[in-house]
């Protein structure tokens, strides 16, 4: 693989005898210079880690999706289908691991 600072194969970046190259930040929201994406001003550009869908970042994503059940519209610690689960430890649904009274096993 090439050196990110160079080009140059054989090391990696962090081991490069080059100086260090002046590179541009870019937003990770709309991919331009000169701002981060927490200042974007390209809403409309902007594309959402959890959904996919542009105009929005993950913090303000409706299409939140549940860990627990699987549905969207809320997260797990929110959600009302608690015996749909199951627990790693005991095997039992109805609760997760961290809420299980079984000692576990070493």
């Amino acid at each position: 693989e090439a050196c990110y600072n160079c080009g140059r194969g054989g090391h990696i970046a962090k081991d490069c005898k080059e100086p260090k190259r002046e590179r541009e930040q870019c937003c990770y929201n709309c991919g331009k210079p000169g701002h981060l994406a927490r200042d974007c001003d390209h809403a409309d550009e902007q594309k959402c880690y959890s959904c996919g869908e542009f105009g929005h970042i993950q913090k303000d994503c409706t299409k939140v999706k549940c860990y627990r059940c699987g549905e969207t519209g809320h997260v797990a610690i929110n959600c009302s289908k608690t015996s749909e689960v199951n627990c790693y430890r005991c095997g039992e649904s109805g609760h997760l691991a961290r809420e299980c009274t079984i000692e576990a096993t070493a």
